[in-house]
């Protein structure tokens, strides 16, 4: 079974594959001339003796490094020709596919299957552009992205013109359009609104490799989605495969259509190597999103390390804060206290002085005696006064005299 997939790589790669490939290319030197009739030769450009285009066919394979070398695809060139290929998986669809190039022996005549492009535009999402995807936002035709895609190639190249497609090629393509929107519309409930467009086209275009000038046809496949259904989340999108046959000018016509009649370039990948590489991707997936849910728990437990952090120390703070207040309210009740007993007290001494009195604290109480003695004593019932500091009514006087100790008129101590 063939699987259609597409990936894209930037413009500077597919620049470094096309210098790679042209590098190869060898012309015809000037060997057994003299220096002047070589260089000649050179400034005229080199005279490229055709050699026959194989008949036959032979089979190449292309392992994958990364799974092994596991065979991944069988790719048919032309007998006596050599394969050149890996597995790429497109950044903007992760679809693996064959990406190669087969050559003739002088290296001048190739086939080439090109790294495929895709874009995205629209939907709910709104991602805007994803990595690895080229930079279109709507829907083009095939003509129109080869004229956007020669544009990327390096050292320039001379545009001729169109080239006309046998027309079971043009057929081919609408059959698969409407084989998908018939699968579409049998699947409505997850496909609706979906419609798929396919286009083919191809132009000439001439480059230069060393001393010969090389033709070429650009050959691009088309693929869109359209999406309008009521569950457009991700949008609309294009993929598109472009394949290049080289040879040297006047040759091309011939290698056109030796290539069309076997339907070449032909790569089918292995159904074994497709399963092995989607399991390869979902495990590479699985464990990317272990790393970051791990990631994530050791962030989760920053987080919540430093949220107790920050609790503990707003704790401290607020239980220092209202230490703080509380001792500044008692320190100010303190305060307003001792202002108040102390004009209490110096208002209560004036009432005594004004009233010839004192007042003295004996047993858990204060009285009100005279100013005039200086030793005030008490026996429960009855008050003894004198000037006389070493006067001692016990045993004396009849009952039981404790000493009074003079106080503020308020009964504050002194």
């Amino acid at each position: 079974m063939k699987k259609c997939g597409y990936l894209v790589v930037s413009a500077v790669v597919v620049m470094v594959l096309l210098a790679g490939c042209n590098s190869e290319a060898k012309a015809v030197s000037g060997e057994g001339k003299s220096g002047d009739q070589a260089g000649s030769a050179a400034a005229k450009g080199a005279r490229y003796v055709a050699a026959a285009i194989p008949a036959g066919t032979t089979t190449a394979s292309i392992t994958d490094p990364t799974l092994d070398n596991m065979p991944a695809a069988t790719v048919i060139i032309p007998a006596g020709w050599k394969l050149q290929g890996m597995m790429l998986t497109s950044p903007c669809t992760t679809i693996p596919a064959a990406v190669f190039r087969a050559y003739s022996p002088d290296g001048l005549m190739q086939m080439r299957n090109e790294p495929a492009g895709g874009w995205r535009w629209g939907g709910r999402l709104n991602t805007g552009k994803l990595p690895g995807c080229l930079p279109l936002d709507k829907e083009v035709s095939a003509a129109e992205f080869l004229n956007y895609y020669v544009k990327t190639l390096p050292g320039g190249v001379h545009v001729v013109g169109p080239v006309t497609l046998p027309p079971d090629q043009l057929q081919s393509v609408a059959e698969r359009a409407t084989e998908i929107n018939q699968f579409n519309a049998q699947h409505a409930d997850v496909m609706g609104g979906i419609t798929d467009t396919e286009d083919l086209a191809a132009i000439r275009i001439e480059t230069v490799n060393g001393s010969f000038v090389i033709e070429e046809r650009l050959r691009a496949h088309l693929s869109c989605q359209r999406n309008a259904g009521p569950h457009n989340f991700t949008g609309s999108s294009c993929q598109t495969q472009v394949d290049r046959l080289m040879a040297p000018k006047g040759q091309l016509d011939a290698l056109m259509r030796a290539m069309d009649s076997k339907q070449l370039p032909a790569a089918e990948s292995s159904d074994q190597w497709f399963q092995a590489k989607i399991q390869q991707q979902n495990q590479q997936a699985s464990a990317f999103r272990a790393k970051m849910n791990a990631l994530y728990q050791a962030e989760n437990k920053m987080f919540a390390e430093r949220a107790e952090q920050f609790s503990q120390t707003m704790m401290r703070n607020h239980e220092a804060y209202m230490q703080q207040q509380e001792s500044e309210y008692q320190s100010q009740r303190a305060h307003a206290a001792a202002t108040m007993n102390a004009k209490s007290t110096a208002a209560s001494d004036w009432v005594d002085y004004a009233l010839d009195q004192q007042t003295v604290a004996v047993a858990g109480g204060t009285a009100k005696v005279s100013s005039s003695y200086s030793q005030t004593w008490y026996n429960g019932s009855q008050w003894y006064q004198t000037n006389d500091p070493n006067s001692n009514p016990n045993g004396v006087l009849q009952g039981n005299w404790t000493l009074a100790t003079p106080v503020h008129g308020n009964g504050q101590a002194r």
